[in-house]
């Protein structure tokens, strides 16, 4: 695992500031390991405060911090954010959120970015995806064209929002069966150009080593085609026992959990100004 994937908090619950400032009190509560929830709770937060705390923070609040000690005595490695800290860390959520109640996992290469943890495969890898189209693109590929190895297939691919980031595309395939072989995925046909360039801001470039050494050998040694491999091996910890251990506590994964697979495409195209004859 990318040791980027550290940085921060990894799982999160986002919470009103009170809420959370609450929550902080019956975690650092004292409290004997063999007592239940209930009794944590009795000799954490209500024993602070007394009754007229639940008063004054509200029932919904109260009811969410139980909600939250009971993931985290379930073994979720859970972090709760107020919203004011996520707004100061400047934190990236889908248009939308962060909203109460929901978990949300951090970005694979990316520690300020989160997806909801029911979208996060699926939202990690298309934004993995755009991002080699992105790169091609910008070293001036003329066709890029992308094979189903493993894992996800043409239903999966038909669902992503991905289009080549250059309005002068001749076309543009995605998620459809092509002629010549079945297992194609996306295929883009554009006019291509000799004036490669290696985009700034991206996410994953620094962590695919043949996509540095593609784009290297385009910058300098002006490569004409290309062979490399999209994966997406590493479940990040979202699997079938994060979702057993969230179930039933009442936090929300934002959604159906869309289950991992493990997930090789094969990209390969040209360089250069296209052939218009």
């Amino acid at each position: 695992m990318d040791d980027s994937y550290e940085i921060g908090h990894r799982l999160i619950v986002v919470v009103p500031d009170k809420t959370a400032e609450a929550m902080r009190e019956v975690q650092m509560a004292q409290v004997a390991p063999e007592e239940t929830f209930v009794q944590k709770i009795a000799n954490s937060v209500f024993s602070f405060y007394g009754e007229p705390f639940a008063i004054t923070l509200g029932k919904q609040a109260v009811d969410l911090i139980k909600t939250i000690m009971e993931a985290l005595d379930k073994g979720a490695d859970l972090t709760t954010l107020s919203y004011s800290e996520s707004k100061k860390m400047n934190l990236i959520f889908p248009p939308g959120h962060p909203r109460e109640n929901v978990v949300y996992a951090q970005h694979p290469a990316n520690p300020l970015m989160y997806y909801t943890a029911s979208s996060f495969h699926r939202q990690a890898f298309e934004h993995k995806f755009a991002e080699v189209i992105t790169l091609l693109s910008s070293l001036g590929a003329n066709e890029i064209k992308v094979e189903h190895v493993s894992g996800w297939d043409q239903e999966f691919s038909a669902g992503l929002g991905v289009t080549t980031p250059t309005g002068d595309s001749a076309s543009v395939g995605v998620g459809k069966k092509g002629a010549e072989n079945s297992a194609i995925i996306f295929d883009a046909k554009l006019t291509g150009h000799d004036a490669p360039s290696i985009p700034e801001n991206l996410t994953w470039y620094r962590h695919e080593a043949l996509w540095q050494a593609v784009a290297t050998a385009r910058v300098n040694n002006g490569l004409k085609n290309f062979n490399l491999s999209l994966t997406y091996s590493d479940d990040y910890g979202l699997n079938a026992g994060f979702k057993a251990t969230i179930k039933g506590t009442g936090l929300d994964l934002g959604g159906k959990f869309e289950e991992h697979q493990s997930t090789v495409w094969k990209i390969t195209g040209t360089f250069g100004p296209a052939n218009l004859q």
